[in-house]
């Protein structure tokens, strides 16, 4: 695999209601030339600020460290990524979360109080900062705030197939949502954001209200069964740290349609087909398998 792709952060924002688990997922603008008028998690490709030493020194070098090694035990990249890059990434997933949800996964230093004042402070710097990805790391040191890195459980890694114009090496994280804020999108990229559980997003599906790419879909197809089998999202989300999260990378059936058929790497003939592919395991996680081996979609670009 090349290793030009550039890397990238999903975050799967998460909170338990009533009527079950709810997902916040957002809608990009019709007019874009990547995934443009699907849904999609919030995130975005990581930047050269997420590797500043600012903020390294904002984050939890053990929760990094504990995550960092599993993505690169199971990374299957030609070029592995290393610890940095590994952190870089998990910053990128806590600085897109707040550019596109609002959300903040940060702390005051020392855990002192956050304060009406520091708090509108902060919401100003999004709307100021929305362009600069540098801001981020000039905000957290300003405030004085700490990234709750060890939030984010890490879920799974999809890499876009090569058939498309652009890719992204990407990593999927799941949190849930602090009790305290409230999700709001930016109007630049994204038009629309909704809490939604499966019972909403399967009928908007159904009816075609609703348009995704296959690694999203894929993605709340896991979500929903391993939230069913733990019986909680607390109890998920701590049973999951440790899951073995295998690199996804579809290769394509030509078919001369305007959609297309992707095929992913548990599938028995994956490997025996041309196209770029990813390695693959002799034997995958039951949540892996559980998800459908091959998908129908539009082409992205």
């Amino acid at each position: 695999m090349t290793a030009t792709i550039p890397h990238a952060a999903t975050v799967l924002l998460l909170r338990q209601e009533d009527a079950g688990l709810q997902v916040l997922l957002t809608k990009r603008a019709p007019g874009l030339s990547f995934m443009g008028g699907l849904w999609v998690f919030p995130g975005g490709r990581m930047e050269a600020s997420d590797l500043s030493p600012e903020l390294a020194a904002r984050s939890d070098q053990a929760a990094i460290a504990d995550t960092g090694s599993r993505m690169l035990s199971a990374d299957a990249s030609t070029a592995s990524i290393d610890l940095d890059v590994a952190r870089g990434l998990l910053i990128a997933a806590c600085r897109e979360t707040f550019e596109e949800s609002g959300v903040l996964l940060a702390r005051p230093r020392g855990g002192g109080p956050w304060g009406d004042e520091r708090r509108a402070r902060v919401a100003e710097r999004r709307a100021a900062d929305s362009a600069d990805a540098t801001g981020f790391a000039r905000m957290l040191v300003d405030e004085d705030l700490v990234l709750d890195i060890e939030r984010l459980v890490y879920w799974s890694h999809w890499i876009t197939p090569a058939f498309e114009s652009r890719r992204f090496d990407t990593r999927f994280f799941a949190l849930t949502v602090p009790a305290d804020q409230e999700a709001s999108v930016d109007r630049g990229e994204l038009t629309h954001h909704a809490w939604l559980a499966e019972a909403d997003i399967r009928r908007h599906l159904a009816s075609g209200e609703m348009k995704m790419a296959p690694p999203t879909r894929a993605t709340l197809l896991d979500l929903w069964s391993s939230h069913r089998r733990h019986g909680g999202l607390a109890a998920m989300l701590e049973a999951e740290r440790t899951r073995i999260v295998p690199p996804i990378l579809p290769k394509l059936v030509e078919s001369g349609a305007a959609d297309v058929e992707i095929v992913l790497p548990w599938d028995e003939q994956y490997r025996q087909m041309p196209g770029e592919g990813c390695r693959t395991l002799a034997c995958y996680p039951d949540y892996v398998t559980a998800m459908p081996s091959r998908m129908r979609f539009p082409r992205l670009s």
